[in-house]
């Protein structure tokens, strides 16, 4: 149960928290300490009148944390929020441990609504629980991309006698089995036959092939932070109604952020490796959305079609990312050879009626793209690859300028470049 609360609420519990080590997952340059740990502790010097607040850096699922020193029974949560862009802290979770342990940590409470707190006020985000935890840390976490900020977190609870201790131990340690248990035959049914682990990606689940995927992509994966800009772009910009055409799949993180806005019958996907469309499927089933159209195919435009051409090579690489049309079989990355169905752009976008394309293909973009019919595309999201060449992708460029694209300069930067037509 949560409730904002005013602060001259009788209180008879002790703040916990109060002059108590913390960390936090980041710090960034509005931080005011240099250290995860001087920045974090702003948050439990017991000052809830000041405007000053710890500050991590733009990530995916910041958080904040704070080490008790003992265990204590946990009955509410203070949480004062920045009282300027307040906003950014909406979904949030508390999550509990004893020992700090990556398998130790139990989310006790999550906020899912947009309701902002703390704007312009001093009123904190007060949180009771009904089934006070034990536990000696306490994390907050936000929930989505974005910088974690706030004031000062209270933590309000006791002490426990023995017998209490006892029993909220056997009760923690129940839960976590249970919890573990869960994790098991969650990954059995989603493995299927396969290696690896699960990994969230904004709260969203996807398969980690841990024998498929090479290292570096695997610690990518694990760290949350695949196709976080894009991902970032299309929470932004994508609107409810859109009907979204992606052309290079991969796992399908972007095509599901995608999904969360405009439904997943209104995204369709494409992929040119068929391991990676498979793999996409299976993560979109886990997800509840299997309605995603996910297909196998190249894509050439109506301008280069040859009539009787029904397939072409592509060129798998270890790291799916990297696989692409154009590449030596002898290239070392390369593991092995495809033939891959072509498909014909223009017609994939008025069978679907899409008005946003996403394009990640490993420099096919300036081919795909220069000369394709785009009369019905309101926003393009791509990154761009000079593997085709400079030349080619400033020609690219300057003909979607030519038909009525502008860019948007607000999220475009590091070869991801957003498009808009004048007139959206």
């Amino acid at each position: 149960m949560a409730r904002i609360m005013n602060l001259n609420v009788l209180n008879t519990l002790s703040n916990l928290a109060l002059g108590k080590p913390a960390t936090q997952s980041s710090v960034s340059r509005w931080s005011t300490a240099p250290t995860p740990e001087g920045d974090a502790s702003v948050a439990t010097n017991g000052d809830t009148s000041s405007a000053q607040f710890f500050h991590t850096d733009f990530e995916t699922a910041p958080w904040w944390q704070v080490d008790l020193e003992d265990d204590f029974v946990i009955s509410r949560l203070r949480l004062f929020n920045r009282r300027d862009i307040a906003d950014r802290l909406r979904k949030f979770s508390i999550l509990v441990s004893r020992t700090a342990a990556p398998d130790s940590w139990l989310t006790v409470f999550t906020k899912t609504d947009d309701a902002v707190f703390g704007a312009f006020n001093d009123c904190p985000y007060v949180v009771e629980f009904d089934t006070p935890p034990l536990a000696r840390y306490v994390r907050v976490r936000k929930d989505d991309d974005g910088c974690l900020h706030f004031r000062e977190c209270e933590i309000l609870g006791y002490a426990p006698d023995d017998e209490q201790r006892a029993a909220l131990i056997s009760r923690t340690e129940q839960e976590l089995l249970r919890l573990k248990q869960e994790r098991e035959e969650r990954l059995r049914l989603f493995a299927d036959g396969r290696s690896g682990v699960i990994v969230e990606i904004d709260s969203l689940s996807v398969f980690v092939d841990t024998q498929r995927y090479s290292p570096a992509m695997i610690n990518t994966l694990r760290s949350g932070r695949y196709e976080g800009g894009e991902r970032h772009i299309v929470k932004n910009l994508l609107r409810a109604g859109d009907r979204v055409l992606e052309i290079g799949t991969a796992i399908g993180a972007v095509s599901m952020t995608a999904a969360r806005i405009v439904g997943p019958g209104a995204v369709m996907t494409f992929d040119a490796n068929p391991d990676m469309v498979q793999d996409a499927r299976r993560n979109f089933a886990a997800n509840n959305k299997a309605e995603i159209s996910a297909n196998l195919g190249v894509m050439r435009n109506r301008a280069l079609w040859v009539d009787g051409e029904t397939d072409i090579d592509f060129f798998v690489a270890q790291d799916f990312w990297a696989s692409r049309l154009f590449a030596a079989p002898s290239s070392p990355d390369i593991v092995r050879v495809v033939k891959v169905p072509l498909v014909r752009f223009e017609d994939k976008i008025a069978d679907h009626r899409a008005n946003v394309l996403i394009c990640d293909i490993e420099g096919g973009e300036a081919d795909l793209l220069e000369k394709a019919d785009l009369e019905s595309i309101r926003m393009i999201l791509m990154e761009v690859h000079y593997t085709a060449g400079r030349a080619r992708i400033d020609a690219m460029m300057r003909s979607l300028i030519g038909q009525g694209f502008n860019v948007n300069f607000d999220f475009t930067g590091h070869h991801v470049v957003v498009l808009e037509r004048a007139q959206a």
